[in-house]
């Protein structure tokens, strides 16, 4: 039998040269997996439901995106704008859009639902991505335009995809990486190889 003892120099992330950090973030992309795609989806389904549309085809990465939908309104709803627009999306929608502010009572033990004043904090799903994909609906509603509903719905969609697009970009950026070494303790060898 025989017992071999190895020694080896560990470094953190910063301590790193150049090119290893390079090669360290490298193989991390390689193997990176998207978490919060579950979520994103999850808020593109409420919004479907909420509104007479359907995303047929959509796809997102670090650095593109596209998608396709079918407007299920009549196209005198699709056509709608302005003032029109507005009571339109009032008188369908307000409670979809807003729901009742949480007032909370003394020491924070009691809370009830306001019935006067409203909030629009991730309506959808309780995930920041319902603020994005509503954000145009919001801006119209504080002042209309001649946007029609089905260019709004387009608006919407579109700024929703570009906010997942950016999201993974930055999941994937060096900042992300460096945040997530330092958050979980990851050490290298010398050349960039995480070191188990």
């Amino acid at each position: 039998m025989r017992t071999e003892t190895r020694t080896y120099d560990i470094y953190n992330l910063h301590e790193l040269t150049r090119e290893a950090q390079a090669k360290a973030h490298s193989h991390w992309a390689e193997h990176f997996d998207y978490s919060w795609a579950d979520e994103n989806e999850k808020t593109l389904q409420a919004f479907e439901q909420i509104f007479n549309i359907k995303v047929d085809r959509w796809s997102y990465d670090d650095y593109s995106y596209w998608y396709r939908f079918t407007s299920h309104y009549s196209e005198e709803e699709d056509n709608l704008k302005g003032v029109r627009l507005l009571k339109y999306l009032v008188n369908n929608y307000w409670n979809d859009l807003y729901i009742p502010k949480t007032i909370w009572g003394h020491n924070y033990k009691t809370k009830r639902k306001s019935r006067i004043f409203v909030t629009n904090d991730c309506v959808l799903t309780g995930y920041y991505m319902d603020y994005e994909i509503l954000q145009p609906i919001y801006d119209f509603l504080k002042a209309p335009d001649n946007t029609t509903l089905y260019e709004l719905m387009n608006k919407c969609l579109n700024g929703f995809f570009k906010a997942c697009r950016d999201d993974m970009e930055y999941q994937l950026s060096e900042e992300a990486f460096a945040e997530s070494c330092e958050a979980n303790n990851y050490e290298f060898l010398s050349n960039g190889t995480l070191f188990n």
